[in-house]
């Protein structure tokens, strides 16, 4: 029986759209690679340690440190959807990499000892959680002593036109997505700095600290950016598979138009502005 309710929904979109992203899973990796590089040295993965990565996707922030983690460490990677885990499973084959688990795992309700971890990771993840004070508090009750959680999620919609501009544009057409984009489970849920302090102390962490990180992401045609939006940002693949294709046509073609204002050389570059935080 499939599961009800807001996680159940999340679980069948990201299923959906699995395969989209691990057609896109290089290019993503790339774009946003500062961000994993950064999640990564903050958590200090060492050798023979177990790590747990949350909300995995295709699992490449989790690739890097495993391949800290030696022979006798391990990767925990995670995700809701299924089809993420395939794909992650597919990756680690492809690496040659002997010390990943990959599992179906809901953040909310880790399947996991106390204490169990020396660090977990998340990449994107936790803002579209709908419950994320619970899962906050499963990170504190597996992390061991004196382990750490770094993880990232999108900061505020002004800075962030790489996926501003689609939400702009279907608004522009009379589409939206359904649901509050600044409440549980939205992609701008936890932009604000002081709530993501306040979730972790109330989980039990002491030590908090809140940063920002800022990039571009590069488009090397409006075909690129609409192929990778349009297949794998987030409410939009099911928005336009709702719509007659003509109407699609349409907003593909506002959206074309719109990019212009970011022409750079001989592409498109747009913003985005990321919450990091680390947490012990």
């Amino acid at each position: 029986m499939a599961e009800a309710g807001p996680t159940g929904e999340a679980r069948a979109t990201w299923d959906g759209i699995a395969p989209a992203w691990e057609r896109h899973r290089r290019l993503v990796f790339e774009e946003f690679r500062p961000v994993s590089e950064w999640l990564v040295d903050r958590l200090s993965p060492q050798p023979g340690q177990t790590i747990l990565e949350v909300a995995a996707g295709p699992g490449d922030t989790g690739f890097l440190a495993a391949e800290r983690l030696g022979h006798d460490g391990q990767l925990i990677s995670t995700d809701l959807a299924p089809g993420m885990v395939e794909a992650v499973r597919r990756g680690v084959a492809e690496r040659g990499l002997v010390n990943v688990d990959s599992r179906v795992m809901d953040a909310q309700r880790l399947d996991l000892p106390d204490a169990s971890v020396d660090g977990v990771l998340s990449r994107l993840g936790y803002m579209l959680v709908p419950d994320p004070a619970a899962a906050f508090s499963e990170v504190r009750r597996v992390l061991r002593n004196g382990g750490r959680f770094a993880y990232a999620v999108i900061g505020s919609p002004s800075a962030n036109d790489w996926l501003g501009l689609m939400a702009r544009v279907f608004a522009q057409h009379g589409h939206t997505a359904v649901g509050d984009p600044f409440g549980p489970g939205g992609p701008f849920s936890l932009s604000d700095h002081d709530r993501n302090r306040a979730l972790l102390q109330g989980a039990g962490f002491e030590h908090v600290d809140v940063n920002e990180l800022t990039g571009t992401m590069t488009f090397e045609s409006p075909t690129a950016y609409w192929d990778q939006q349009s297949q794998i940002g987030g409410p939009f693949p099911a928005l336009i598979a709702a719509l007659p294709a003509e109407e699609v046509a349409a907003i593909r073609a506002t959206v074309e138009r719109a990019l212009e204002q970011y022409a750079a050389g001989d592409g498109y570059s747009l913003a985005w502005s990321l919450v990091v935080v680390v947490a012990s």
